[in-house]
């Protein structure tokens, strides 16, 4: 096997992975990981000079929620445009809902 296909594959592999977490979640991953290394950083600041950065964490903490509440506000946006379709889905043409299977699952008539 050659170092050019050999990389391809590694290539292929990289590629379906990615496809496989998701955009959101390797922008989470990232996020994550840039979180833990400012904050070892601002650590050893920390241990040399007796004192932290207060306001760089701040705004660091203040970039983190902003970014992650955008990402929550994807993903919910995302499966509230999902459901809508797979309502639009199960609709007759005239635009009434005609129910899916399992709709009724566990329900029982009442009688009064």
């Amino acid at each position: 096997m050659s170092k050019r296909s050999s990389h391809r594959k590694r290539q292929r592999k990289v590629r379906e992975l990615i496809k496989k977490l998701g955009t959101l979640n390797i922008v989470l991953i990232c996020v994550f990981v840039y979180m833990m290394y400012i904050n070892w950083k601002m650590l050893m600041v920390f241990s040399q000079c007796g004192s932290a950065p207060e306001s760089a964490w701040c705004a660091l903490i203040a970039a983190l929620l902003g970014e992650c509440g955008i990402c929550g506000w994807i993903k919910t946006s995302k499966e509230k445009h999902r459901r809508k379709q797979n309502y639009d889905d199960l609709a007759d043409p005239d635009g009434e809902y005609q129910g899916g299977a399992g709709d009724n699952e566990g329900m029982e008539d009442e009688e009064q």
